[in-house]
């Protein structure tokens, strides 16, 4: 079998770098001190980004650098003075989610891979193709994509195929998640985000509370060790580990149990995988779930019990007495091992020492032992004790860390002839080097240079990667050779192979110029729109005489004339554009030459270059993302402006419930133990309230996903006149009013009255989104 299926890690140290190459990865992602989506990992500098990437290239070893956040417009030149600078030091490839981003890239680096981050929500036949034809070289599939949807795509897409195989799952898909920005300040797609799905909710239906708080949309963590046949028979061209934030024993243990698996598979190897999992959970899990890729159903993907970190059970309190936990273990406890004793609160340590019945003191202890733990709190009988972790376990990845673990094998032979230059051939079965020396070789006086000096000298490699698996020496033993010049000759030998080996690319290639295409100016302006999601909503804004509604969910309704808005997510078929649309979904561009499409918030735009590359697609109408400042959005109308000779025909969202989440997880469905598609949510109002006691509205999205929204309304009315005059049209989005809510909302506005009533901003259930920072 001659294909390399790709083993992808995660790096945010040098540390954690250097152990995954050694573990066996084929290639590693990481991220410079800005632009990436981990903003909070340690990450690289430049000067440890161009060492990191000789050093990998050395070993054969790819490098991707992620570039997966949104931009701004003020950003986008020192991006590219970063990315130039990269692009120079031979980067393989930059991991991108801003669209303008990707339609700059793609044009100004033609020889280097832009690969579509999952956060660009990638997981239809029609959006591959979309990112295709805009250059792009790999797909990093959104974890909600089941495997037959992939195969379809391998089927049908001559393209690049990434999916994540282990580690934390976001609950929302990739891309779509504003609660952490809209609640707290910080963008996941700022590479910010804090986790708000790691944090405990309660569940309401009506105004009655039905379950206790807990971490109702925190994940397990994805592990799909036991099904790399399925993917790799697929067609799935690279397995992503996920965790830059992890320590560097997370990554290499993960690395060595894919890279097992991968092996056994080519090699047509049946192995037991029982102890590569066993050493996982050691690692690092929040219990396993084989996720969205394999279908898995709510109640197997989420853990509401714990957020984080698990471990695996240890025993059981069997007794307590003065500070001192009695312990029946069932796994092995050494000293420096770290515990959890489970109880509320849990209390956790690091072994310190361990007592025996007797009191004495013993270095570790077995299964079946019953020993004692100092413990600083009352701790109840019969709690359960977790391994959090295992130092003997540490103790042996650590060897994985030296620069130096893992050799490169050559073979090599020596010339040394009286009369004829002294030569040096060695090859890494990929390239072949040949040195010689600028002197003819003398006869020896005295004491000629034997074939052991000759293979001493020679296999001198010092602090390099190398090691000679064969010397072959052949000479006739009369011959004078200086050492020095032996060691001279080797050196030249070893350093034309590194470079060899580090020089992935002949030429650099930068195209500077970002110039796009005349866009076609639409003078057809308009001031407000609404977006309804009930027919209810949609009478009242049609009696009060708004002339642009777009309707959620429209083909379920009689009788209902609007513009349609086509469903964010779209596994299975693609929904046909038949006129004016609204879509979410990047797969819908390629109707955009036909039809009128208007683009929503959810293509996170954030600058003019995403701006100018929907309207060169045929958009006639580009939602901002409502993460961008009242400055921020000035910039970027009056860059384009400038630009372009015109303002853009932008929207903005105004007054409504923002979106924070859409999941295919659906605690509804995970509380009452129900199946996909029981349409609970219809018959009910949820809610999820969190620990502030701010309740969250759920709602679906009548493809069984998910939808939370905004605790609080998003009001920015007071800022409306600002708005408009940069010509954007300015939305209100209805989702949970009733009929006399929605007609109070809409004729305050329909009369100017955008700061009264029950339009006047109210800092307790209202809120200014992001606009003011």
């Amino acid at each position: 079998m001659n294909k390399t299926f790709e083993i992808l890690a995660p790096a945010g140290t040098k540390e954690a770098f250097i152990g995954a190459i050694n573990a066996g990865a084929n290639a590693i992602y990481l991220a410079g001190k800005r632009f990436g989506a981990r903003a909070y990992a340690n990450n690289f500098d430049d000067d440890t980004l161009i060492e990191v990437i000789r050093y990998a290239h050395l070993r054969g070893v790819l490098v991707f650098i992620a570039i997966n956040t949104v931009m701004f417009d003020d950003e986008i030149e020192d991006l590219l003075a970063y990315t130039d600078f990269l692009v120079n030091h031979d980067v393989d490839a930059f991991i991108v989610q801003d669209l303008g981003i990707i339609s700059i890239l793609t044009k100004r680096y033609p020889h280097v891979e832009i690969h579509a981050s999952t956060q660009v929500n990638t997981h239809t036949i029609e959006q591959v193709k979309w990112l295709k034809d805009l250059g792009v070289k790999r797909i990093v599939m959104a974890r909600e994509t089941p495997l037959d949807v992939i195969k379809q795509i391998k089927k049908h897409v001559d393209i690049e195929i990434e999916v994540f195989v282990h580690g934390a799952l976001c609950v929302c898909y990739s891309g779509n998640c504003l609660m952490s920005s809209m609640i707290g300040g910080r963008s996941g797609n700022r590479g910010e985000c804090a986790q708000p799905c790691r944090l405990p909710y309660a569940l309401y239906k009506n105004n009655q509370r039905i379950s206790d708080q807990s971490y109702l949309l925190s994940t397990k963590d994805l592990m799909t060790l036991e099904y790399m046949d399925q993917l790799i028979e697929a067609g799935i061209d690279s397995f992503k580990i996920e965790g830059r934030m992890r320590k560097p024993e997370y990554v290499i243990e993960t690395v060595r149990a894919y890279r097992l698996a991968v092996d056994a598979y080519i090699e047509r190897k049946k192995i037991d995988l029982t102890q590569s999992i066993w050493n996982l959970k050691k690692t690092f899990n929040r219990e396993f779930t084989k996720g969205f890729l394999f279908e898995e159903t709510p109640r197997l993907l989420n853990h509401d019990y714990r957020p984080n970190h698990m471990g695996i059970p240890l025993g059981t309190v069997i007794g307590y007495l003065q500070g001192k936990a009695k312990i029946k273990l069932t796994e092995a406890l050494t000293i420096n091992d770290g515990y959890r004793i489970i109880g509320d609160p849990d209390y956790g340590n690091q072994v310190s020492r361990i007592l025996d019945l007797e009191g004495n003191l013993i270095k570790e202890a077995k299964p079946g032992d019953i020993i004692m733990l100092d413990v600083a709190e009352k701790i109840k009988i019969g709690s359960l004790v977790m391994k959090t972790l295992d130092y003997k376990q540490e103790l042996n990845l650590a060897g994985y860390l030296s620069e130096h673990y893992k050799l490169i094998h050559l073979k090599g032979s020596v010339d040394a002839f009286v009369g004829k230059p002294l030569t040096i051939n060695i090859t890494d079965g990929t390239h072949v080097i040949e040195v010689k020396s600028d002197f003819l070789i003398e006869k020896a006086a005295q004491k000629p240079v034997d074939r052991m000096q000759l293979i001493d000298q020679v296999s001198k490699l010092g602090n390099t990667p190398f090691v000679f698996e064969s010397l072959d020496v052949s000479t006739d033993e009369s011959c004078f050779i200086p050492l020095k010049a032996i060691n001279e000759l080797r050196r030249m030998a070893i350093d034309l192979l590194i470079e060899k080996r580090t020089s992935f690319k002949k030429e650099v290639v930068i195209h500077k110029d970002m110039q796009t295409k005349t866009l076609v100016i639409d003078e057809n302006k308009v001031k407000w729109s609404v977006k309804v999601q009930t027919k209810t909503q949609h009478e009242v804004a049609k009696k009060l005489g708004f002339e642009t509604i777009y309707v959620e969910n429209v083909n379920e309704m009689e009788d209902v004339h609007a513009i349609p808005v086509l469903k964010r997510i779209q596994l299975k078929a693609h929904e046909k554009i038949l006129g004016p649309t609204l879509i979410h979904d990047i797969g819908h561009l390629i109707d955009a030459k036909e039809h009128e499409i208007y683009t929503d918030a959810f293509f996170n735009v954030t600058n003019q270059y995403a701006v100018s590359l929907l309207f060169e697609q045929g958009v006639k109408r580009v939602t901002l993302s409502p993460e961008l400042t009242l400055e921020r959005i000035k910039t970027l109308s009056n860059t384009y402006q400038k630009r372009f000779g015109y303002q853009p025909h932008l929207e903005f969202e105004v007054y409504g419930r923002t979106d924070l989440m859409i999941t295919k997880y659906c605690p509804i469905a995970k509380t009452f133990k129900t199946q996909p598609n029981c349409h609970l949510c219809e018959k009910n109002q949820y809610y999820l309230e969190d620990r502030t006691n701010s309740k969250f509205p759920l709602i679906h999205d009548g493809n069984c996903n998910l939808r939370i929204l905004h605790s609080k309304v998003l009001n920015v009315l007071g800022y409306a006149q600002e708005l408009s005059s940069l010509g954007i049209t300015l939305r209100i989005h209805l989702t949970t009013e009733n009929e006399d809510e929605a007609y109070h909302v809409l004729s305050q506005i329909k009369q100017g009255k955008l700061n009264e009533g029950v339009t006047a901003y109210q800092p307790k259930t209202m809120t200014l989104g992001r606009l003011l920072g």
